[in-house]
């Protein structure tokens, strides 16, 4: 007896896009677990209604992308141990490319970054374990160590939220906040010394605040925490 899987008929000019993309979600919506097997390309053809040229062009992007494994003759293809964050990467890559930084997106960015750390931080505070809070710890006694370098101590910072997102045990806050970091890389590491131009010191101490008030899993601590990280962030963006 065949396995039912959610897969529809095609309607994109390209269809071998859209069997990529069907078989993309089946695997990252848990239909497809990894460890299994594909469907026989002969099955594939049928399902779909389109040849093997086109079936074929699919598997070689899915194996492309680190989803699936194709297998030699009658065997078929096997799906992989996928994890969706290594996964995410290139779709993070490709956003960070559509945002041109500049003064005006740099500030965009900020707005958006104070709302969804808020989310992150809550959340942390929340499901954070041991490890994560060790994590954290370590983070800052690195930025503590950087002094005034304010090139030594941002991707330190901008690593410090990167376990902040991973602490909430979200993987849709940690691939969001991933997206965010390449474009914080990007754009400010060019610009540090006129966006900072006072050092880390106070950007540091916001940090710490905002690490004791996840600590102490308050949501009003948290949120003043935040929004004291997040003043100071824009009072350097603003040339205050």
């Amino acid at each position: 007896m065949k396995k039912s899987l959610p897969f529809k008929q095609l309607k994109k000019t390209r269809l071998y896009e859209e069997i990529t993309d069907q078989v993309k979600d089946a695997i990252l919506d848990g239909h497809l677990k990894p460890g299994e097997r594909l469907p026989a390309e002969r099955d594939l053809c049928e399902m779909f209604g389109v040849g093997r040229p086109t079936v074929r062009e699919a598997l070689r992007v899915l194996d492309n992308m680190g989803l699936i494994e194709i297998g030699p003759g009658v065997k078929g293809s096997t799906v992989k141990d996928v994890d969706i964050t290594q996964y995410m990467d290139a779709v993070r890559e490709n956003f960070s490319h559509l945002i041109k930084v500049n003064e005006e997106t740099i500030q965009d960015l900020w707005e958006v970054r104070k709302y969804i750390e808020l989310g992150i931080s809550l959340t942390a505070a929340r499901k954070a374990g041991r490890q994560d809070l060790i994590k954290l710890r370590e983070c800052i006694q690195r930025m503590e160590a950087c002094g005034n370098d304010t090139r030594t101590y941002f991707p330190i910072a901008v690593e410090f939220h990167k376990y902040m997102a991973k602490a909430t045990q979200n993987k849709i806050f940690y691939i969001l906040w991933g997206m965010f970091q390449d474009i914080l890389l990007k754009g400010y590491m060019p610009n540090l010394e006129s966006l900072f131009p006072q050092g880390p010191s106070r950007l540091l101490e916001s940090n710490k605040a905002l690490l004791k008030a996840i600590e102490s899993g308050d949501p009003d601590k948290i949120k003043d925490a935040m929004e004291l990280h997040a003043e100071e962030e824009r009072f350097f963006d603003s040339g205050d």
